[in-house]
């Protein structure tokens, strides 16, 4: 069977597809078995030996306890002994949820707590007698030795937690070194034979190749319409044919503008920093207009975005009607995202425009909203914090910025002074526009 381009790029990529499963599946699956082993020294080790610590310590300070008791005959103390006593039934308790194994050890100690709880009673019983000598007896004989029964079992279990966990670690370093080795030998592997398979490709396709990079140089130059030399059979010809479409394609696009908002179709962030570098670098005067609305996500949050939507692109007809009705043929109007707009126009025309956009707002926000919204004069919606205002309708704010007073050389000023003199015109409970009046020192 003869194998075209496409079945042997096929078949190299299933292979390399192929070597890359395998690579990760090895890595996966001794991941998992090292998770588990961590696992393991983490839900059941590490909390073995930190609960039979805290019980060895319990059961150190009832035997405090009890010695005060002997001493001291105080019954605060005996209700200390026996609530420590509590706190050891329910850490032992919990021991054996953390970890079904060393039964043995766990019933050794329980049964001898009890014990050792039951002679706690008897002592008690010989003190209410004014049976010292009795009680004492009891105390340095079968309490003693219950109590250092069961701190030798505890230390026992936390020896035997220790060594597993030191068990599972050594194991798990193993797996992971294995595991680091065998996934390096099948990416070096997967790597040579990648490499291998492309300088094959490459071999095969050379001619071809430089015939569509001849074309993809007459594409970069903007030569959309110069023929496509490529000759060539199977599926370079098809490729070949992807350049003709491409380059015509491109020439479409070329002619439209790209940055445009995909919304109200006005220029984007790119083509507005274009329009006022340009600016900038010819000295021109210029009059930098930001127009903001304020409220705007009280609305959409009470109306929807598609609402919002609608409120947006009639924003962007009011300023392109009144950038056609009063400025000139270089004004410029962008969307930078969201409901921020640019007006960039000559400083003497900007008090006009400005208030052609008020105007032309306010006159039209009442309609977007629903009658009984419009009747009371505001909406009712939640704010940045999640609590319940009242907003009035949606205003606007439009903050200047020119160079008539002060010298501005970068967009970034543009931009830095117009966000302070929008924070500035938000303080206002209306429609407003304010124009940056500081001089250059």
């Amino acid at each position: 069977m003869k194998l075209t381009l496409i079945k042997k790029m096929l078949l190299g990529f299933s292979i390399m597809v192929l070597l890359t499963l395998l690579t990760g599946l090895y890595a996966v699956l001794s991941l998992r078995d090292i998770r588990q082993m961590s696992d393991s020294v983490i839900q059941r080790d590490l909390p073995v030996i930190e609960a039979s610590s805290r019980m060895t310590e319990t059961l150190l300070a009832q035997d405090l306890y009890e010695k005060r008791s002997v001493i001291l005959r105080d019954p605060s103390v005996q209700t200390l002994f026996l609530n420590r006593s509590e706190e050891f039934r329910l850490k032992l308790a919990l021991l054996n949820a953390l970890s079904p194994e060393d039964q043995d050890l766990k019933a050794q100690i329980q049964r001898l707590h009890q014990e050792y709880h039951q002679f706690f009673k008897e002592e008690q019983n010989y003190l209410d007698r004014k049976e010292e000598s009795m009680a004492k007896a009891v105390s340095e004989g079968p309490m003693q030795s219950r109590l250092n029964e069961m701190i030798k079992l505890l230390r026992e279990l936390e020896r035997r937690a220790r060594e597993d966990q030191n068990f599972k670690t050594r194991l798990a370093n193993q797996l992971s070194q294995r595991a680091f080795n065998i996934t390096v030998v099948l990416v070096v592997f997967s790597f040579l034979f990648g490499v291998g398979f492309a300088v094959f490709i490459n071999s095969n396709l050379s001619f071809s190749i430089k015939q569509l990079q001849e074309a993809a140089h007459y594409i970069g130059q903007g030569l959309f319409d110069r023929a496509l030399n490529v000759k060539a059979t199977d599926e370079v010809h098809e490729l070949a044919d992807s350049f003709r479409w491409m380059s015509k394609r491109l020439k479409e696009l070329g002619e439209m503008n790209l940055d445009a908002n995909p919304l109200t179709r006005l220029p984007g962030n790119l083509a507005i920093e274009k329009a006022l570098l340009t600016r900038l670098q010819a000295g021109t005067p210029f009059a930098f207009c930001l127009v903001d609305l304020d409220n705007f996500k009280a609305f959409g949050d009470r109306y929807g975005y598609i609402r919002g939507s609608d409120v947006l692109k009639k924003m962007a007809t009011i300023l392109t009607e009144a950038e056609k009705a009063l400025g000139l043929e270089h004004d410029f109007v962008g969307h930078i995202g969201g409901d921020d707009f640019v007006v960039i126009t000559d400083p003497p025309r900007m008090d006009k425009l400005c208030e052609r956009i008020i105007h032309d707002f306010d006159q039209a926000i009442p309609e977007f909203y629903d009658d009984e919204d419009r009747r009371r004069g505001y909406i009712v919606s939640r704010d940045r914090k999640d609590v319940e205002q009242q907003f009035p309708f949606i205003t606007v704010s439009i903050a200047v910025v020119t160079n008539q007073k002060r010298v501005i050389t970068s967009p970034m000023q543009v931009a830095e002074v117009a966000a302070q003199l929008k924070q500035y015109a938000k303080t206002f409970p209306r429609s407003v526009y304010v124009v940056d009046q500081r001089r250059t020192v």
